[in-house]
C-alpha cells in the first residue's frame, strides 16, 4: 500500500464504475471480496501487456492494497479523456432538463481543474452528444401516444387549491408541442401573501367542452386523494369568458365598423361605453339600464345598424345563454383581468426558442413549478417576507363601485 495517491472516479464506456489512479492509470472493477471490499485492475490486464497491477479498495474509497508495478507508461491523455467524459456525464444525470445542459460550459469549467493534459473538446462531443441523447425519451409525435400515467406527471397542489377562492385560468398555444393544441394553466391568488401561485398544468389535445370537462374532472380526483373528506367550496373561476373574445373586440372587422358608427355621436359613444362597464353595476339594474340603451340606439337605426347587431348580439349572449353573475364583478372588484395568467403563459413562452418537445415541456413546467410552490412555502412560513400590496387602479374603482352600493336616488 503506498500514500498520497490520487483516486478519481469516473466509468467505462458502458456505464460501470472505474478508478483512476495519479491520472496516468486506469482500473476496472474486477472482484467483490467477502469484506465487501473491491478489487480493481489494471484495464492493460487483458490485453497483450498483461498488466499485473491492482487496487484493493473499502467502501469509503481508501486504498488497502496497492500493487503499482505497471509493464506500460502511464497515459494522462487517455486518462484525463475518461475522467472529463465521466463529470459531463455526471452533469447530466443531475439534470431536470438534460437537452438544456451545454456540454462545452462544463468542459471549459472542468478542462480549468484539470490541466494542460485536457483533451480537445472535438474528441469527446460524439460520445458527449450521444449519452445526452440516451437520457431523453423518445418525443411524442402524436397525442394519442402520450401516456396515461408518467413519473413526470405532477399531481395538481390540491392544497393551494382547496384554501384559496380565486381560480385563474389561461390557454396558451405558443408552448404547446406539435403533437398537442394548448397548454392549459391555472393559478390562485393567496390573499395573505399577496401572491399568485401554479397549481396545474395540462396539455390538452383541444379546446372542446369535452376535453375541459375531463380535465376537471382529473383536478377533482387529485383534490380528493389530497383530502377524500373535502367538501367543495365555490371557487370563483377566472378566464376568456368566450373564445376569441378580446381578439373580437380588438380585430374585427364588424366591431370596428361598429365603432366608427358611433365615435362622433355623443350619445351613441356614451352608450358604446356603458355596455363595457355594465360588468361593474349591480346585476339587478342591468336588463334596465341595457333595454334604455338599445331603445334609444333604435332611433338611430339608420347610422348605427351595425351597433344594433352587436347589442343583439350582446343580448343573446350575455343576458340570456349566460347567466350575468358569471361575468359581473360588482361584488368581486379585486380582480378584474387575467392578467395573472396571461403574463404567466409569456414567462414561458420566453422559456423556448421554438415549441419544445413533450418531454422537454414537461422537464420545464416541473422545474418551473417546483419553484413556485418553494416560493409559496417559504412565504407562508415567514422565512421569506409577504410581498406588500400596491395601490392599483382596482383600488379607486371599488371606492366608486361601494360608493354606488350605498346611493339610493331620489
Amino acid at each position: 500500500m503506498e500514500g498520497n495517491l490520487k483516486i478519481d472516479i469516473s466509468e467505462t464506456n458502458r456505464g460501470k464504475e472505474q478508478i483512476i489512479i495519479d491520472r496516468k492509470f486506469k482500473y476496472n472493477f474486477s472482484k467483490l471480496k467477502k469484506d465487501n471490499t473491491k478489487i480493481y485492475r489494471c484495464t492493460e490486464y487483458k490485453t497483450l501487456n498483461k498488466c499485473k497491477s491492482f487496487i484493493i479498495l473499502n467502501d469509503n474509497k481508501e486504498d488497502l492494497n496497492y500493487e503499482s508495478s505497471h509493464n506500460h507508461p502511464g497515459n494522462e491523455i487517455n486518462t484525463s479523456k475518461s475522467l472529463i467524459k465521466h463529470k459531463i456525464k455526471d452533469e447530466i444525470k443531475k439534470s431536470l432538463i438534460p437537452s438544456d445542459i451545454k456540454s462545452k460550459r462544463i468542459y471549459d469549467k472542468i478542462s480549468q481543474e484539470i490541466g494542460y493534459i485536457c483533451p480537445e473538446y472535438k474528441t469527446i462531443k460524439t460520445q458527449i452528444t450521444r449519452y445526452k441523447n440516451k437520457q431523453l425519451f423518445p418525443n411524442v409525435k402524436t397525442f394519442d401516444k402520450v401516456p396515461n400515467e408518467s413519473e413526470y406527471y405532477k399531481t395538481i397542489r390540491a392544497k393551494l387549491f382547496m384554501e384559496n377562492k380565486h381560480i385563474f385560468a389561461d390557454g396558451t398555444f405558443l408552448i404547446a408541442p406539435t403533437n398537442s393544441y394548448q397548454v392549459f394553466i391555472t393559478r390562485t391568488y393567496v390573499t395573505e401573501l399577496n401572491c399568485f401561485y401554479t397549481i396545474s398544468i395540462s396539455i390538452l389535445k383541444n379546446k372542446e367542452q369535452t376535453t375541459y370537462e375531463i380535465l376537471f374532472n382529473e383536478i377533482k380526483k387529485n383534490i380528493i386523494k389530497y383530502n377524500a373528506n373535502i367538501n367543495f367550496s365555490e371557487k370563483i373561476f377566472h378566464c376568456d369568458f368566450e373564445k376569441g373574445i378580446s381578439n373580437a373586440i380588438i380585430n374585427d372587422k364588424k366591431n370596428k365598423l361598429c365603432y366608427k358608427e358611433v365615435k362622433d355621436h355623443n350619445i351613441l359613444n356614451t352608450y358604446y361605453k356603458a355596455i363595457s362597464n355594465l360588468c361593474f353595476i349591480n346585476i339587478e339594474y342591468i336588463p334596465d339600464i341595457f333595454n334604455k340603451i338599445k331603445n334609444t340606439c333604435k332611433r338611430y337605426e339608420s347610422t348605427c345598424s351595425q351597433f344594433l347587431n352587436f347589442l343583439d348580439y350582446f343580448e343573446k349572449t350575455f343576458l340570456n345563454i349566460y347567466n350575468i353573475k358569471y361575468w359581473n364583478y360588482y361584488n368581486n372588484i379585486n380582480h378584474i383581468t387575467n392578467n395573472a395568467s396571461e403574463s404567466y403563459n409569456s414567462y414561458l413562452k420566453n422559456l423556448f426558442i421554438k415549441k419544445p418537445s413533450f418531454y422537454k415541456l414537461i422537464y420545464t413546467i416541473q422545474f418551473e413549478e417546483s419553484k413556485s410552490y418553494y416560493n409559496y412555502r417559504m412565504r407562508i412560513k415567514g422565512i421569506w417576507r409577504k410581498k406588500s400590496r400596491i395601490s392599483e387602479r382596482v383600488d379607486e374603482i371599488n371606492i366608486l363601485v361601494e360608493y354606488i352600493k350605498i346611493w339610493k336616488p331620489n
